[in-house]
């Protein structure tokens, strides 16, 4: 079931991403020409009857949650609407992390935008500045505002679907607080071990040992993504031997300061809402 479901996940990045790369962009990068040749195969089908790139990936983004949906139902021998609402879930839970992670790198390097990754992930961010300009938020404060518009339609829409999901739901603001909690803790994970920040972190001090090309696009977009994290530490962290060792340091903030604030968000929820859980869906290990 797992590894089924890394599967998927992975299909439906590169389907994301698909909607996000520009075709000239795919002729001349070679990774993002490799991501049209896989997609390609599941596309050609839909996109020959509706003839539109993005509306097609979307329909085969839909038709993929589906049929995750009814593996659900398959092996956890659920009604298929509560099966289908849990990988609604996922999908929702997929697209929160990936959105924070490109409102975060946006936010660190809003000033150093040019680099192919960095201006493919900057364009997913285009429906949220479209719709917060139409509510007159100024560009000074959009990473304010979508932060918490991600935030708080995450916590909602996973409100949404677990009503379909828990058999003994109750609409009140209980369910609401616990989600916005459950988002800040998807939020944390990312930097602790082996989240996504932490991992990039390590990737990156990795590379630093072998001088690796700069002007390779994923070198490029580890480097942007690591140094905003890594800066506050190499102001504090001097040079021993000729080595940095802020990654280390950055880890075991990361790492520790996570867990503490975990456990405080599920104490503080316990607490004030009555063992109400975060996380607490039945299909979770």
């Amino acid at each position: 079931m797992d590894f089924v479901r890394s599967i998927i996940d992975m299909i439906i990045v590169l389907l994301f991403l698909r909607m996000l790369i520009r075709p000239s962009e795919a002729y001349y990068n070679p990774i993002y020409h490799l991501i049209y040749r896989i997609t390609d195969p599941l596309l050609f089908p839909v996109r020959s009857l509706i003839g539109n790139n993005n509306m097609a990936t979307l329909f085969v983004i839909t038709g993929i949650v589906v049929i995750r949906g009814l593996i659900y139902v398959l092996f956890l021998s659920i009604p298929i609407g509560a099966g289908i609402a849990i990988s609604c879930l996922h999908l929702l839970q997929f697209l929160f992390t990936a959105y924070f992670i490109i409102w975060l790198v946006s936010l660190s390097n809003q000033f150093r935008f040019g680099m192919p990754l960095f201006n493919v992930m900057e364009r997913a961010l285009n429906p949220l500045r479209w719709f917060l300009s139409h509510l007159g938020v100024s560009r000074r404060r959009f990473h304010f505002f979508a932060f918490f518009l991600l935030w708080i339609g995450y916590a909602l829409l996973t409100v949404l679907f677990k009503s379909q999901v828990l058999a003994d739901f109750l609409w009140s603001y209980k369910p609401i607080l616990s989600s916005l909690a459950e988002g800040l803790m998807l939020l944390i994970a990312l930097f602790t071990l082996p989240g996504f920040f932490s991992l990039i972190i390590i990737i990156g001090a990795l590379l630093s040992f072998v001088s690796p090309d700069p002007s390779n696009p994923i070198v490029q977009g580890i480097y942007g993504i690591s140094e905003p994290l890594l800066r506050p530490f190499r102001r504090l962290v001097p040079l021993l031997g000729g080595i940095d060792f802020s990654p280390f340091f950055a880890l075991l903030f990361f790492q520790f300061a996570g867990m503490g604030v975990q456990k405080l968000l599920q104490k503080g929820l316990f607490l004030l809402l009555n063992a109400y859980p975060v996380l607490s869906l039945p299909w979770r290990s």
